[in-house]
């Protein structure tokens, strides 16, 4: 896992509160990928690549770039999504959905590790 810190990422200049908009844009994507994965099962690649649309348009919109991962890991598994979805490949882009919802599975910390132990100012975000 990388920590991020928000002062080295780009937000947009629109936003009086970048805090926010990046909270938001944190939130935003989970749900994204859960519909993007519920369209994948139900066979509907038409509605699977418009969840792939607002996926990267979120990602262009807040951190300015096509994908709306950091992580390299998850990019490569966003990327795996867009081109299986261009084949109309539905295994291939339920079987990156899956790569992609486990890297999310493995961030998640135990309680202990949890507590913020740190006296700086700066905020850390794990994306």
């Amino acid at each position: 896992m990388t920590a991020i810190s928000l002062n080295n990422i780009p937000l947009s200049t629109t936003n009086p509160n970048p805090v926010t908009s990046w909270q938001t844009y944190v939130k935003e994507r989970q749900p994204e990928i859960q519909q993007l994965n519920q369209d994948l099962k139900s066979g509907d690649l038409a509605a699977a690549q418009q969840d792939y649309n607002n996926l990267e348009a979120l990602g262009r919109n807040v951190i300015h770039k096509d994908n709306p991962f950091l992580r390299a890991d998850r990019a490569l598994d966003f990327n795996a999504i867009g081109g299986a979805l261009q084949n109309g490949d539905l295994a291939g882009a339920q079987k990156a959905v899956a790569a992609l919802e486990s890297t999310f599975e493995r961030q998640k910390l135990p309680p202990e590790a949890t507590s913020a132990t740190g006296t700086g100012n700066s905020v850390n975000v794990i994306a």
